[in-house]
């Protein structure tokens, strides 16, 4: 009966020991790290009580607990996390306070809203153009005077020699330079497209540079007289001066025509945007400028204006690691591994979702088909370079990302080893730059997969346009390139990347993640081709494969988590008790927001495409 008692028993003591045995610990923990615990504001567990209470689950893991909280920690871990410093250019009060904030949220506003606004008026050719760039100029203008304000009144250096001074310089140069190339080369168009025969007013209407590129090159001002149009293909300083008076006259008739309800109700906003442009355009020294440097400034406005998006987001980019204090010192090395690698896939994947939205369709690259015939070639195309560079089966997508893989892989194989640079290679080094090598083999085979399939690519597109004759058409894409090394080359990233065991817990999950989404999303592209294989296109319009959609969500995804797994953003997490699957919530539901807004932007771009041409009908 005794022995039976005891073995009742020995339950009830083997917890009271375990009880014993953790406060115990906690007791240690709390008396020789209290000072610790009280300066850095960590987390202290409190002692168990002696009443327990009823639960129905106790947490038996660390999971999700700060890291100074946690049992176990050796000394050196305890001695590391015990003079961790949580001080960051946003967490701080000193300096202005004012300025920083302003700076933040205006340089957000800009990147997510304004420019992108900016760029898809311009796609239209809209009025409202110049004066929605002269609000984004303004913004940029002022959150950089706010930052040089900011940074005047910090007491101290806390990131000497940051890049993110320098390259706020930079953006500041280009910035003006894209102003001022956008403002002469609208101008020039002006000087093109009116002629100041009266002194009169007459309304400036909307121009497009191509809205529909079944179209491409046919450019026509919109003059409201299609006759006057055809007759002329632009309306320049020189010509029919009656002819032409005629028109505008016909023009402001039909401005005030009270039948004409779509510019009857014209508002007073943009009679007012009309007249500005009207005095902007008028001005005789913008006209001299634009008569002799139009084609110029052209040319830079052309190479400036997406590319400076991407700067934008460069710039953004290097602001928040700055400012949370990332990379400084040999940790430079890590984070350029992490974001570089990640903000090119997130590219790629803003890329990616702006394709199945009908981006770059003139060229074949909204996953449709495009045809380029001989008279297409000598008016829209100049002639002789382009049928030097202008392969058979035309430069599609699948090109462009082989040739940067390729780019990337051969510059990567000398980044590898700057951690160690001047000391010996070791197996991480070779790791990495294996993973360099399978960039450079795969670009490589892109490339010649590409020559390979000219020809393809060129009797695909042939075979559904029977009313055109294979002797007109000089080249042409049926919309993709069954080429599958960029999609295998971003599959066995994913791959071999969520099998990278990481110094902790939290990263090797997170590397997981990253790698898995990059993964999932090659798995998509493939399907991509495979569905246009057994649908292909019969007209010019993008062919929206619902596949992208996930694949630009495993893209953005992948390449945002992939940048929070830099050792620095781990650490952060760690010690404030974030898990891996915070952070992946957080993204998933960012990027969501993301696609949403940008699909918004073509959708509206689309429906302003849309209007204008009611309107010129």
């Amino acid at each position: 009966m005794r022995l039976g008692s005891l073995i009742c028993l020995l339950p009830v003591a083997t917890r009271a020991v375990v009880a014993m045995d953790m406060d115990s610990d906690m007791d240690m923990m709390d008396e020789g790290y209290s000072e610790a615990s009280t300066t850095i504001g960590a987390t202290r567990m409190p002692s168990t009580p002696s009443t327990p209470s009823a639960v129905p689950y106790e947490p038996k893991h660390v999971h999700g607990l700060p890291i100074l909280s946690r049992p176990n920690l050796t000394p050196s871990e305890r001695l590391y996390w015990t003079n961790y410093n949580t001080t960051t250019y946003f967490a701080t009060d000193f300096g202005n306070r004012a300025a920083f904030k302003y700076h933040v949220v205006s340089m957000a506003l800009v990147v997510v809203i304004l420019y992108p606004i900016s760029l898809a008026l311009n796609s239209v050719g809209s009025n409202w153009y110049l004066p929605v760039l002269t609000l984004n100029l303004g913004f940029v203008l002022s959150s950089l005077l706010t930052l040089s304000i900011f940074g005047a009144t910090f007491p101290e250096d806390w990131y000497p020699h940051n890049a993110y001074s320098k390259v706020s310089w930079i953006f500041l140069v280009l910035i003006i330079l894209h102003y001022v190339s956008a403002l002469v080369s609208k101008a020039s168009k002006w000087i093109a497209d009116f002629s100041p025969l009266s002194s009169e007013f007459f309304p400036l209407h909307d121009y497009r540079s191509s809205l529909d590129d079944e179209r491409a090159g046919n450019f026509t001002p919109a003059t409201g007289n299609e006759d006057s149009a055809s007759d002329s293909p632009s309306h320049s300083l020189t010509g029919n001066h009656a002819s032409q008076k005629l028109s505008y006259e016909l023009d402001r008739e039909q401005l005030f025509d009270p039948d004409n309800m779509s510019l009857r109700f014209k508002s007073k906003s943009s009679q007012k945007r009309d007249s500005y442009l009207q005095k902007v355009f008028g001005n005789p020294l913008i006209q001299n400028i634009a008569s002799r440097f139009g084609n110029l400034f052209s040319i830079i406005f052309n190479m400036l204006n997406y590319p400076l998006f991407v700067f934008m987001l460069v710039d953004v980019g290097i602001g928040v690691a700055v400012g949370n204090l990332l990379g400084k010192g040999s940790r430079i090395f890590n984070l350029l591994a992490h974001w570089i690698k990640g903000g090119v896939f997130f590219l790629l994947g803003i890329l990616s979702l702006s394709r199945y939205c009908g981006f770059g369709k003139k060229h074949g690259w909204a996953w449709n088909k495009i045809l380029i015939t001989n008279s297409d070639l000598k008016s829209n195309y100049k002639g002789g370079l382009s049928r030097i560079f202008l392969p058979r089966g035309t430069i599609t997508m699948e090109f462009m990302e082989s040739f940067l893989i390729f780019f990337y892989g051969t510059t990567n194989v000398f980044l590898e080893h700057l951690a160690g640079a001047g000391g010996e290679w070791t197996a991480k080094d070779l790791q990495h730059v294996s993973i360099a090598f399978m960039y450079i083999g795969s670009g490589l085979c892109g490339l010649l997969a590409e020559m390979k399939l000219n020809d393809w690519r060129f009797s695909h597109a042939c075979q559904h346009s029977e009313n055109m004759s294979s002797n007109e058409i000089y080249a042409g894409s049926p919309g993709y390139s069954p080429n599958p090394f960029p999609a295998f080359t971003i599959f066995w990233t994913g791959i071999l990347m969520s099998q990278h065991a990481q110094a902790s817990q939290t990263s090797t999950s997170i590397h997981v993640q990253w790698g898995s989404l990059l993964s999932y999303g090659s798995f998509f592209r493939l399907l991509t081709f495979a569905l246009l294989f057994v649908v292909p296109n019969k007209n010019f319009k993008p062919s929206k494969p619902f596949t992208e959609l996930i694949t630009s969500f495993c893209l953005l995804c992948g390449g945002l988590v992939f940048m929070e797994s830099t050792d620095q953003v781990i650490e952060a997490m760690d010690y404030r008790g974030f898990t891996p699957m915070f952070s992946f919530n957080i993204s998933v539901g960012f990027i969501t927001l993301l696609m949403a807004w940008e699909m918004s932007l073509f959708l509206w771009k689309y429906w302003l495409e849309d209007r204008y041409v009611k309107s010129t009908q």
